[in-house]
């Protein structure tokens, strides 16, 4: 049977321009199939755009993918004959968080913040209209990737909609781990309502992790880590996954991460650091996987370890395709020093 990825043909992603994609937008290369201010939900889910880009599945063709980062005809996955509403939704369009990871986004900018806010609160004012019908038909709904759901008191307030009007509704989640406290998951009902979880760790000391991200708690991430392997142990969770972006600051880490995350029973999941990326001088000190970069080397052996190939590591396409290079000289390791 022909492998085809399933996302579109199965999901959506909305973002806070109201574009609407069938997974991230980085990995289409932001090709979208609508925007829910200028179409109808029928117009984005069966129109001309969103045949155009699952043609290409059949086809063999990938022109929209970024097969930089997603290989697409890799997934076992086939589509199920197209329903009227998506099974999956994904909602990442609330950017509200409360830490801040160094290679992330400049939340420091006021203007782009503003700027922001006011397209998520036209969002949030049309919440109701647009997307109840879909979530009644929906299998799983995803929050946030766009910041932190446990920070804000509207993506709370979506949990607690989608389970009213969906009791059978599944969710998988991604957050900084921070705010995901055993209290929190008990006041929303989540407990036997997650499907995934995926928390942003990038580190296993505490040391490594306050350089990545501000106003973070590395100790009460850890426990909140350990109660959700307590819930993936007991049944119910299905997938508890670790994120780790590579940077030159932490990648000494790699391995360990790899046997902390198979104690919690976890998969950790490690990312090139990429297009989030807030300044040239910034990638220039963190991005070691430019070839530039004087300990791009060191990664590219790290990434050879037979660690790396456990069933509880999985490395992104991008990291795994890096190759080493003739010693860098002298004047380019003066351009990278720290």
């Amino acid at each position: 049977m022909k492998k085809i990825c399933r996302h579109p043909f199965y999901s959506i992603q909305v973002q806070n321009t109201g574009e609407v994609y069938c997974c991230c937008c980085y990995w289409t290369n932001f090709y979208s199939f609508g925007n829910i201010f200028e179409n109808t939900f029928d117009e984005i889910w069966n129109g001309e755009k969103a045949k155009e880009f699952r043609k290409q599945f059949i086809e063999n063709s990938y022109k929209y993918c970024n097969l930089d980062v997603c290989e697409p005809y890799k997934y076992e996955m086939v589509p199920e004959l197209i329903s009227e509403y998506p099974k999956q939704i994904e909602f990442s369009y609330d950017r509200r968080c409360n830490v801040r990871c160094i290679f992330c986004r400049n939340e420091k900018n006021k203007e782009e913040e503003e700027y922001n806010r006011e397209k998520e609160k036209r969002i949030e004012e049309n919440f109701d209209r647009v997307f109840f019908p879909v979530l009644k038909q929906a299998e799983f709904v995803e929050l946030n990737s766009a910041g932190e759901l446990f920070a804000s008191k509207h993506s709370i307030e979506i949990v607690k909609k989608i389970i009213k009007i969906n009791p059978d509704i599944k969710f998988k989640i991604i957050s900084n781990g921070i705010l995901f406290t055993k209290e929190m998951i008990d006041k929303l009902n989540l407990t036997e309502k997650m499907y995934t979880v995926t928390i942003s760790m990038h580190a296993v000391t505490e040391k490594t992790y306050n350089k990545l991200v501000e106003n973070g708690n590395f100790k009460v991430l850890i426990e909140n880590v350990k109660y959700l392997s307590k819930l993936k142990n007991k049944g119910l969770l299905q997938n508890l996954q670790l994120n780790f972006v590579v940077t030159a600051y932490n990648y000494k880490e790699m391995k360990d991460f790899v046997k902390f995350a198979k104690k919690m029973n976890a998969k950790a999941f490690f990312i090139n650091y990429h297009e989030q990326i807030n300044s040239d001088e910034l990638r220039k000190k963190l991005d070691i996987s430019l070839t530039q970069h004087p300990e791009y080397n060191k990664l590219v052996k790290l990434l050879k370890d037979p660690i790396f190939k456990d069933n509880c590591c999985s490395v992104n396409d991008y990291l795994l395709k890096l190759q080493p290079v003739a010693k860098q000289p002298l004047f380019l390791k003066n351009l990278f020093k720290k």
